[in-house]
Parts: C-alpha cells; structure tokens; sequence
C-alpha cells in the first residue's frame, strides 16, 4: 500500500532538485569560464605555477584555518549528536581516516618543496 503524495510536495521536491540542478550548472560553466580564460591568459602554465609557488605559505594558511573550522564544527557540534546514536570503533576509524587523508592531501601539496 502506498502512501500518496500531495501534489505541492512532489512540487516542492521537483522545485529542490531543478534549484541544485542549475546551482551545480552554472557553477560548472563558471568554472569553465574562468579555466578558459586563465589558459588564454597563460597557455602554458608557468604564470599559474610561479604564483602558486610564491604563495604556497598564505594557501597553507588559508588550508590550517578551513582544516580548524571543520575540525571545531566537528568536534563541539556534530560529533557530540553522533556518538549519542552510535557509540563505537567506526566513528574512531573515520576520524582517524579524515586525519590520513588531511595529511596525503598536504604531502601532495608540499612534494615540490619537500623533493
């Protein structure tokens, strides 16, 4: 048996999926814009590559603090909900996962200067 679906629901639900639908749209031609102009303005890279090697402590920065925020937000709001439902290892596995992939992703970063 099933239950039916007022009309304005199904519309509301149609209505969220075509806003995320264009959101994820037009950023990905605006990401497209910007790569295309960015390759007209350098074709081969080297501007690209001498910026982000000139900046590569302020974009470290900018990595530590967005790397606080959603260690904080873990922490003191998510995590404190989560354990309460499912108490476990998993939870201890995942952390310890995200701590690894933080770490791989910063080896990746640095490699040019660490070679």
């Amino acid at each position: 048996m099933t239950i039916p679906v007022s009309p304005q629901r199904r519309f509301g639900r149609t209505r969220r999926f075509v806003l995320a639908f264009l959101v994820i749209l037009a950023l990905t031609v605006g990401l497209f814009f910007i790569a295309s102009v960015l390759f007209e303005a350098d074709p081969d890279g080297h501007k690209v590559r001498d910026w982000l090697s000139a900046s590569r402590y302020g974009l470290f920065v900018w990595r530590l603090t967005i790397y606080t925020g959603l260690c904080w937000a873990w922490f003191y709001v998510v995590r404190p909900q989560v354990v309460k439902k499912s108490p476990g290892q998993s939870l201890h596995r995942l952390e310890w996962m995200a701590a690894g992939f933080i770490i791989v992703i910063e080896f990746a970063a640095w490699r040019s200067v660490l070679a």
